[in-house]
């Protein structure tokens, strides 16, 4: 953890971790981690596409409010600039206490198989079995600063509004952490947007949908560094 775990604070952690990549001739290819993405080209500003998974995209939208000049485009995979409404801070307050009071990995054993389709459970428990196996390295206090962390950050719906720099939305058509509804009302507000739905994914269509995942990725990439 670090000492800021609001997002405001991780996104300041990306800056330094691209700081660090645009002055190392020897990177050029795309770095990752659990919920961000980056590619750059060799040690310019201005030349970064980042895009963030669920809460990574908060994390992207805090980075681009901040240190837009970096940016040569940015995303959002089953990610929004919306801020938490009152439903959803009441629900993000009951899974704090219940990871006080059971556990990060209980929490997260309860609450993944909803992030998933009906078709995905249907047909592929295993996948979802494997992913929450996967999880039993979250610790309480990471976690319920994650939820806080979300909580409390703003509506950045104006960053989108004044994006002058292509933007990925992904989005997930049976997503109910990141409704459809929500992604259609906020994809048109960039200057440029590049739109796919995942027909068969909820919240995590890099598992459920990977190779069409990968794919768009993959030419988005291809398309603003061409």
């Amino acid at each position: 953890m670090i000492d800021d775990m609001s997002i405001e604070g991780m996104a300041e952690v990306i800056k330094a971790i691209l700081d660090d990549c645009l002055q190392n001739e020897n990177i050029n290819t795309a770095e990752s981690s659990k919920t961000l993405s980056f590619s750059t080209t060799k040690g310019r500003t201005g030349e970064v596409a980042l895009v963030g998974h669920s809460m990574g995209g908060y994390i992207v939208l805090a980075f681009a409010e901040k240190y837009h000049e970096y940016l040569k485009a940015f995303g959002f995979f089953h990610s929004t600039a919306y801020a938490d409404n009152e439903e959803k801070k009441t629900a993000r307050r009951k899974g704090i206490e219940f990871i006080n009071q059971r556990g990060a990995f209980e929490f997260l054993k309860n609450i993944t198989p909803n992030l998933f389709s009906p078709k995905t459970k249907d047909e592929r428990p295993r996948l979802i079995d494997e992913f929450i196996s996967g999880l039993n390295n979250f610790s309480s206090t990471a976690l319920v600063s994650y939820y806080m962390a979300m909580m409390q950050r703003p509506d950045r719906t104006s960053i989108l509004k004044k994006a002058i720099v292509p933007v990925l939305f992904i989005i997930g058509e049976q997503d109910n952490a990141v409704p459809l509804t929500d992604s259609l009302q906020q994809c048109h507000l960039p200057e440029k947007s590049y739109i796919h739905i995942l027909r068969q994914s909820g919240h995590l269509g890099m598992l459920e949908e990977a190779d069409i995942s990968n794919h768009i990725l993959k030419n988005f990439l291809l398309e603003i560094y061409s």
